[in-house]
C-alpha cells in the first residue's frame, strides 16, 4: 500500500509548532535557570552578608537584636535575648542549607563565632511569589513578542504556497472521464511566476492528452471497420466454397478455416474492447470453464497433430464462473498455443485444480532475463533465430486481460526444461 503523503499546509503547521515549542522550552529553561541562580547565589550571598554584618555588631554590642523581618528570622543559642532555637533548626550543621522538615522548606544559614551559633532562617515564599509574578509577566511578554513574528511568518509562508495548495485541490477533483479541459481562471489572477509555469504546463499536457485520446478513438473506429471488412469477405468466400463439390481434403481445409476466422473475430472484438478501456460484460449465467479449456485444447491439438507431443489432460474438476467468455478463451488459447509452439516433441499437460488452470510443457523454456519481459508488447526472445512467427502480442494481451478482470497469471520457466503457466480465476 502506498504511503499517504502529508500536505504542504500540514508541514507548515508542524514546522511552526515545532519552532514555537522549541522557543518556549528554551525560554522556560532560561527562567528556571535564573530562578536557581537567584536561589543558589543571590540568596546565599545575602544571608552570608547578613550574618557577617550581625557578627560585626555583636563584637561591639553582644546585646544587639537578632535580625527579624517579614522573611528573615534570626536565632542564637545560649542567648538570653533570643527565642529558643527550634529543635529541627538546632540540629543543622554550619553552612547554607534547606530545611526539609518543614512544609515551606525555608533556607537556613548557620554560622559560628565567639562560641555561639547564629541561625538565619529565610522564608522564601513571599520572595518566590514576587519572583514568580515578576518572572511570568516578562516571560509572557517575551513569548508574545516571539509568537507574533512566528505567526506572521507562518501566515506569509501559507499565503505564498496557497496557490500551489489550491492547484493540488483542483487537480484532485479533476475527472478525466468528463474531459481534459480544466478551468484555472480562479488561480491565474493571483498566480506567482512558478504557479503560472505549472498552470501553462498542465494546460499544454491536457491538450496533448486530449489529442492522443481523440487519435486513439479515431484509430479504433477506423481499425474496427477496416479489419471487419476482410473478415466478412473471407466468411462469404468460405460459404461459397462450401456450396461447391469438394473432395475430402479440400473440405478438411475449409472446415479448419472456420474456427480460425471465428477466432480472429473474437480476438478483434476483444482487442477493440480492451483498447476502449471498457469493462467487459460478464456472462449472465455461470460458464463451465473446464469445457472451454477442453474445446480450445482440442482445436489446437488438431492443428499441431504432426508434432510428436503427448497431451495429458486432468480436467476432472468442474470449474464454473461468470466471466467474459471471449476473453477467457483468448487467454487459454494463447497459453495452450504457446505450449505447442515452443515444444517440438515431449509432453504438454493441461489440468484444473480448484480455481487454478495449469498448462505445463517440456519445451525449450524461457531465459531468466526474457522471463521478466514476456508481458511487454512486441517483445520476443531471440527474434531473429526463432522459427515461430508472430509479433509478441499474445502474452501481453493475456496479461492485460488478467489485469483488467482481476485474474492472476503466474509463469514459471527454466531454459531447456519447459514452462508452466498457472491462470487463477478468483471466486466472486
Amino acid at each position: 500500500m502506498a504511503r499517504k503523503q502529508k500536505k504542504i499546509h500540514h508541514k507548515l503547521v508542524r514546522a511552526m509548532l515545532i519552532q514555537l515549542v522549541l522557543i518556549s522550552g528554551v525560554t522556560l529553561l532560561s527562567v528556571y535557570g535564573a530562578a536557581k541562580v537567584v536561589e543558589k547565589v543571590l540568596i546565599k550571598q545575602a544571608l552570608e552578608g547578613e550574618a557577617e554584618f550581625y557578627w560585626n555588631h555583636y563584637k561591639d554590642n553582644p546585646t544587639s537584636n537578632l535580625p527579624r523581618t517579614l522573611n528573615l528570622t534570626g536565632y542564637m543559642d545560649k542567648s538570653p535575648h533570643s527565642e529558643p532555637v527550634p529543635k529541627d533548626i538546632a540540629k543543622l550543621p554550619v553552612g547554607y542549607q534547606r530545611l526539609e522538615t518543614r512544609d515551606k522548606r525555608p533556607l537556613v544559614h548557620v554560622s559560628e563565632k565567639y562560641g555561639r551559633k547564629l541561625y538565619l532562617v529565610f522564608e522564601e515564599g513571599q520572595v518566590a511569589k514576587l519572583a514568580l509574578f515578576f518572572g511570568i509577566t516578562p516571560l509572557a511578554l517575551v513569548l508574545l513578542i516571539i509568537y507574533l513574528p512566528a505567526w506572521i511568518s507562518y501566515y506569509m509562508a501559507k499565503r505564498a504556497v496557497s496557490p500551489v495548495i489550491k492547484l493540488s485541490r483542483k487537480m484532485e477533483k479533476v475527472d478525466a472521464d468528463q474531459g481534459f479541459e480544466i478551468d484555472f481562471s480562479d488561480l491565474e489572477q493571483d498566480a506567482d511566476a512558478e504557479v503560472d509555469v505549472l498552470l501553462k504546463a498542465f494546460k499544454q499536457y491536457a491538450r496533448k492528452v486530449e489529442e492522443y485520446v481523440d487519435r486513439e478513438k479515431n484509430f479504433t473506429r477506423y481499425a474496427s471497420h477496416e479489419l471487419r471488412t476482410p473478415l466478412a469477405v473471407l466468411k462469404g468466400s468460405l460459404a461459397l466454397l462450401e456450396r461447391q463439390e469438394l473432395d475430402q481434403r479440400q473440405q478438411a481445409v475449409v472446415s479448419r478455416m472456420h474456427p480460425m476466422i471465428r477466432e480472429m473475430e473474437e480476438l478483434l472484438e476483444a482487442l477493440l474492447l480492451l483498447s476502449r478501456d471498457q469493462t467487459p460484460e460478464e456472462s449472465e449465467t455461470p460458464i463451465a470453464l473446464d469445457k472451454l479449456v477442453e474445446e480450445q485444447l482440442f482445436q489446437i491439438q488438431k492443428i499441431n497433430s504432426h508434432k510428436d507431443i503427448q497431451v495429458l489432460k486432468a480436467l476432472d474438476d468442474s470449474l464454473t464462473e461468470r466471466v467474459p467468455e471471449r476473453l477467457f478463451c483468448i487467454c487459454i488459447n494463447n497459453l495452450i498455443s504457446n505450449a505447442f509452439n515452443y515444444t517440438e516433441s515431449g509432453t504438454i499437460s493441461v489440468s484444473i485444480k480448484g480455481r487454478d488452470i495449469t498448462i505445463e510443457d517440456t519445451g525449450c523454456g524461457i531465459h531468466p532475463a526474457a522471463l521478466k519481459r514476456i508481458h511487454e508488447p512486441f517483445y520476443r526472445e531471440n527474434r531473429e533465430n526463432i522459427k515461430i512467427k508472430g509479433f509478441g502480442l499474445g502474452l501481453s494481451i493475456v496479461y492485460r486481460i488478467c489485469e483488467q478482470l482481476g485474474w492472476q497469471l503466474v509463469i514459471e520457466s527454466y531454459q531447456g526444461e519447459g514452462t508452466k503457466a498457472i491462470l487463477t480465476i478468483p471466486e466472486r
